[in-house]
């Protein structure tokens, strides 16, 4: 059983699992820096929830549930590159003058999978070609078939007196344990060295490397999320009170994949299960090494880490939907502080000396049941003018 993330299309399951929009806190007892200004880039876009920036400053920003792949010029002019006629489209990222991006037709329902999930591209003259299946490769192997989430230990006479959970009631009790289901959905692409290219699949839980062939791999499984029951959630879900200090572990669900200045991957991660505050700031950034798969945590304390960018001087920068920020890691720093306030933050890209970040207030709307509008802005914050810096990549 998988405890649904933001990310997905389903806004009813969204909004069960309790999501929140309170406002950013700010860390520490110091009164906030006065935020950067932000100037729009674009607006009136849906559900933006990845994006990406050429050296010109053209902006490539998916639009989600409209399934459509935006173009938008250093002046404005708007070219709709990519409709997918009903499948989401997401995780842009540009490859020279190639554009990547993901997309997702899986149902989940094993009768009826849907149409195809996977990594396409498009050049410069439009055209566009699969570069892999993950739908069919997760199908195929599903590689966290094994991984037990859940409470792992968990004795026999406890698991006895756990409640079944219900299928229709996401934010009931979870099972005792469960393992890795088949839930294809790319939802990050990153080009790396020799035509490969890299996938953050928040349904998989896993990096993928994808040849330039087109052969796919596991890099890394990313690892579960685990919270300590305690005597106050036990009762919340109504678990009996032997679950009381077990550990119990929720799905790991990676949503950008980025270069760092160390060679490495940069991953950001959401905790499975509830994704507002209620069981903490549970958000990460991870670090895998792009040839063993090696997985380091980098830090935590977010809340809902949907994106993340590598500024060329190492610090991170991270979208935080339900903290409704842009916060930055600061280089060697373990703990988040907000950069700048903004609500349904989606997505974070730095380009050019600036930060490039993305709002999907129509969210609301959509986890609500109302009728959303297009209310996605693209913005921009001038940080710096450093030089662009290219990552050593590991052969």
């Amino acid at each position: 059983m998988r405890r649904a993330p933001v990310l997905v299309a389903g806004a009813a399951v969204a909004l069960a699992l309790g999501l929140t929009t309170a406002p950013a806190q700010a860390h520490g007892g110091h009164k906030p820096p006065k935020p950067p200004t932000a100037t729009t880039v674009a607006d009136t876009l849906f559900t933006a929830l990845s994006s990406a920036i050429a050296p010109d400053g053209t902006a490539y920003v998916t639009q989600n549930f409209a399934g459509t792949l935006t173009r938008t010029s250093k002046k404005g002019t708007r070219t709709d590159l990519y409709s997918s006629g009903g499948a989401e489209v997401g995780g842009v990222s540009l490859a020279g003058s190639t554009v990547l991006f993901a997309e997702t037709g899986f149902t989940g329902d094993p009768e009826e999978p849907g149409g195809f999930t996977g990594i396409k591209s498009i050049d410069r003259r439009g055209t566009v070609k699969v570069l892999a299946d993950s739908g069919a490769y997760e199908i195929a192997n599903n590689p966290d078939g094994d991984v037990v989430y859940g409470a792992r230990g968990i004795s026999d006479a406890c698991a006895a007196q756990w409640p079944t959970p219900d299928p229709n009631d996401p934010a009931g009790p979870p099972p005792s344990t469960y393992t890795g289901d088949v839930n294809p959905h790319p939802y990050a692409t990153l080009p790396g060295p020799h035509g490969t290219t890299f996938v953050a699949d928040a349904g998989a839980n896993s990096i993928q490397r994808i040849s330039r062939s087109g052969r796919i791999t596991t890099l890394a499984l990313m690892p579960g999320q685990p919270i300590t029951l305690t005597a106050a959630l036990a009762a919340a879900f109504g678990l009996p009170d032997c679950a009381v200090g077990l550990k119990y572990y929720f799905d790991p669900v990676p949503t950008d994949v980025e270069w760092g200045r160390d060679g490495w991957l940069y991953v950001s991660l959401l905790p499975g299960g509830p994704e507002d505050a209620s069981l903490g700031a549970r958000g990460a950034v991870y670090k895998v090494h792009p040839v063993s798969g090696r997985t380091v945590k980098v830090a935590g304390g977010f809340l809902g880490a949907t994106n993340l960018a590598v500024a060329p001087n190492g610090d991170l920068y991270v979208s935080e939907i339900v903290g409704n920020r842009v916060s930055v890691l600061k280089r060697g720093s373990k703990t988040p502080k907000t950069f700048a306030p903004l609500p349904w933050a989606t997505s974070v890209e730095y380009a050019g000396g600036a930060l490039y970040a993305t709002a999907s207030p129509e969210l609301e709307d959509l986890f609500a049941g109302r009728p959303p509008a297009p209310e996605s802005t693209l913005v921009k914050y001038r940080i710096g003018t450093k030089r662009h810096h290219h990552p050593k990549h590991h052969r």
